[in-house]
């Protein structure tokens, strides 16, 4: 049982970092659910708005893909100064109407040709610099991250990874990282990765194969202006898999188009229950066996997601629905599976 378990039975809160990668200052694991279970689930947040010692778990509160579920605590002081900067561009710097004509620019594909506003290329400064180190950040916990899991501190079970912004970028280099390792193959369970700040290359993502046994999720927005901008520097050309689907033609990858739920960049945490719905993953106080869509669309559309919320995903057919949070239907579908 300690083997299956993690070292004598403590699991992953009983890990401490004695060794570091890089220059990381906190990484932690606390329980969202209590009690021993042969998957377990681990959340990543991407920001935090404020200094409350509960907002890592705040967004992951009504999670139910396991029975032992943890969220990660990491590097909060720079995750505090992003979320600051997030806050003060998207409710003081930039008006509602410049964002919905930035959000029709980018929808309209016409990024090689957006010339961004003055009044918000001024206040640059007030996200580049926290969102640069934010970043950096995420890598070295990610790489941290593998460490922990290829030492199998979570004992001889399955893990599933979930994140939204840069903790969807933790679990991307995680990712990287255990591809890189011998001995990592099928340690992950499923990947779950939201409005992600990375590449959309598949070339980036396809040595995932190796690592993760079931679905590798990319929920995105074309719509996140806020993603976009942060890329202002990089060339027009390169692909966000936040803002689009990964065109790699694999069994594993499930591209999920949140645009119809998701309005802007900080809707990820803000709406993560309808968003955990869309996507299949239970969000009631009685954990299911996880993610839905073991068979069926791997492409999932905006009138998908309107419609058809967890069936989308499932390739179930059933009454159609308006209403993402009208589930009843989708959930007895999802249990015939």
């Amino acid at each position: 049982m300690t083997s299956l378990f993690g070292a004598a039975g403590a699991g992953l809160t009983g890990y401490k970092m004695n060794k570091r990668v890089g220059a990381i200052e906190q990484f932690e694991f606390c329980p969202i659910t209590h009690g021993n279970h042969l998957h377990v689930a681990i959340a990543i947040s991407g920001w935090l708005s404020d200094e409350q010692p509960d907002n890592f778990h705040t967004p992951w509160i009504n999670l139910g893909i396991s029975k032992e579920q943890y969220y990660l605590k990491w590097e909060s002081k720079y995750l505090i100064a992003l979320g600051n900067a997030l806050e003060y561009l998207l409710h003081g710097a930039v008006t509602m109407a410049t964002q919905e004509a930035l959000k029709h620019t980018i929808l309209a594909g016409l990024l090689a040709a957006l010339t961004w506003p003055a009044t918000l290329l001024s206040v640059a400064g007030v996200i580049d610099n926290p969102w640069g180190v934010a970043m950096q950040r995420a890598k070295e916990v990610g790489q941290q991250l593998a460490e922990v899991l290829i030492s199998k501190q979570q004992g001889n079970r399955p893990v599933t990874l979930i994140g939204f912004s840069l903790g969807a970028k933790v679990i991307f280099n995680c990712l990287e990282e255990l591809a890189k390792r011998k001995g990592t193959e099928g340690l992950i369970e499923d990947a779950i990765l939201l409005g992600t700040p990375v590449p959309a290359n598949p070339a980036n993502w396809q040595g995932f194969s190796r690592v993760v046994a079931g679905r590798i999720i990319n929920g995105y927005c074309s719509s996140d202006w806020l993603l976009r901008f942060v890329y202002r520097t990089a060339s027009a050309q390169i692909s966000i898999a936040g803002l689009q689907p990964i065109a790699w033609d694999d069994r594993r990858m499930i591209n999920i188009d949140l645009s119809n739920v998701v309005a802007g960049h900080l809707d990820y945490s803000k709406k993560m229950d309808t968003i955990l719905k869309i996507i299949g993953v239970s969000v009631s106080d009685t954990p299911s066996s996880g993610l839905a869509g073991k068979s069926g669309k791997t492409d999932v559309s905006s009138e998908d997601i309107k419609k058809e919320p967890i069936l989308a995903v499932a390739g179930v057919t059933a009454e159609k629905t308006d209403n993402v949070d009208d589930v009843e239907v989708a959930s007895e579908a999802f249990d015939d599976l």
